[in-house]
């Protein structure tokens, strides 16, 4: 028991310097999480002074979307002073976890990242700025998001520490060449958070930890295309928000504002799928669509046309042994797809070494592609499965009966190797060539049931 009051029942989480318990409070007879700083971070004067400011923080905010805390106490273990911070016990899993479940929906992340703008708008009209959102530290619940783990917090305009504080894969570039905290850095990491779950991976191509800080400052993030269920305004608030300066991004009001702007969005239950089209009423939608994305990413690959039966085997097959190819997303289950590692594990970030300087990096280029011929319709694809081709390699894509692509096979053209591939199932999958310091990028997606493609390098 805490403070002869909180008493700790099992953990339920733990990170690198606490443990989370469920835990009861006996004067209040109510279930509440107690996080305990753990290890040597207990006898450390830093973490304790860390964990005291993150509960004075976060206890200031009064948000339906942020995680309640409730009392701060210090418990005395073996003649140790341990911090404790109790906190609301949120039920639910953190949005790294249903990430891992399976593809989610357009209309559902929106829903999460409005829910996530609102919290920090409310923060930071209370002079606080988080500075350390990613998928883990928001949980998704039943009736809605809470954003927790102030831990980093810190007041809008204060000097930033000396040493860098946050994940990599989220540190907005002022973080590492600015002498001041902003709000701004808040919508930064929402917007990567966001283009990672619509696009199925993050905006930058990168081999290490150094390399993607690097890329923050330096080089401009592929833009988020346009995809399925995504309107047009949303993407192009989600690029403002990787804007490399503060001021050109969006408030964070703004983007709960344009997030949750419209009524599908604002209802808790997503409307029911429309009826799947005539065939006439696809190659419309499709030729109305394609026309749309083309003036929005620029050229665009359409099917190369129905490969002899003899030649897709062939051009279409895994890489070579001892050629790895970190994946983002698992091949689905039951049969396994030519070129595909089953049961892969998703890599954050690839962590193998390279010999390509992180200054190398440049903005990437849209790479003209050739115009399909008036034959090359969907009724001409052999099951529905379509082939690309570029510089890099030739790729093999197919769309679900939801509308999600799903990369089915693909043959990297000599030099380039394969560096990673997002097979999807996904609103977008992604396939990497990459030879030295040249890099070719296969964005797949659906539109109106036809797979396309958008070639980046």
């Amino acid at each position: 028991m805490l403070g002869g009051r909180y008493t700790l029942l099992e953990p339920i989480g733990h990170g690198g310097m606490a443990v989370v318990w469920r835990a009861r409070d006996e004067v209040l007879g109510r279930t509440v999480a107690v996080k305990l700083l753990a290890g040597r971070y207990a006898d450390d004067a830093e973490s304790r002074a860390r964990i005291r400011a993150e509960a004075r923080a976060a206890a200031a905010l009064s948000h339906p979307h942020i995680a309640q805390v409730y009392d701060y106490g210090e418990a005395d273990e073996d003649g140790l002073r341990v911090p404790y911070v109790v906190m609301e016990l949120v039920h639910g899993i953190t949005l790294q976890q249903r990430a891992r479940t399976g593809v989610l929906d357009p209309r559902e992340i929106c829903r999460i990242g409005a829910q996530v703008a609102a919290a920090l708008a409310a923060a930071h009209a209370d002079g606080l700025v988080h500075r350390d959102i990613k998928p883990a530290n928001v949980m998704v619940t039943r009736d809605g998001v809470k954003v927790v783990d102030f831990g980093l917090a810190a007041s809008a305009g204060a000097a930033e520490p000396e040493e860098l504080l946050g994940t990599p894969a989220y540190l907005a570039p002022e973080r590492m060449t600015s002498d001041a905290v902003e709000p701004a850095s808040d919508v930064y990491a929402l917007g990567v958070l966001l283009y990672r779950l619509l696009a199925g991976e993050s905006p930058w191509t990168v081999d290490s930890t150094t390399q993607m800080l690097t890329a923050h400052v330096k080089v401009d993030p592929v833009p988020l295309p346009h995809l399925p269920g995504v309107p047009a305004e949303i993407t192009a608030l989600i690029n403002r928000c990787l804007r490399k300066e503060p001021a050109g991004r969006p408030s964070a009001a703004e983007v709960a504002r344009v997030l949750g702007g419209g009524a599908v969005l604002r209802t808790g239950t997503p409307p029911p799928l429309p009826a799947p089209p005539s065939r006439r009423g696809k190659l419309l939608a499709g030729t109305a669509a394609t026309l749309a994305l083309l003036a929005v990413a620029g050229w665009m690959l359409l099917p190369s046309g129905p490969p002899p039966a003899s030649e897709l085997p062939a051009a279409i097959s895994a890489p070579p042994a001892g050629d790895p190819v970190p994946t983002s997303a698992s091949a689905p289950g039951g049969t396994t797809a030519p070129g595909l590692r089953p049961g892969a594990t998703s890599a954050t970030m690839p962590r193998r070494p390279t010999t390509a300087p992180a200054d190398r990096a440049t903005s990437p280029t849209t790479e003209p592609a050739g115009r399909p011929s008036a034959s090359e319709s969907p009724a001409g694809l052999p099951d529905g499965v379509a082939t690309f081709r570029s510089a890099g390699g030739t790729v093999a894509a197919r769309c679900t009966l939801l509308g999600l692509a799903r990369i089915v096979g693909f043959a990297p053209a000599s030099p380039y190797k394969v560096e990673r591939v997002n097979p999807g199932p996904a609103l977008a999958a992604v396939i990497v060539f990459r030879d030295g310091g040249s890099r070719i990028r296969m964005t797949l997606s659906c539109v109106a049931g036809v797979p396309v493609a958008v070639v980046t390098t």
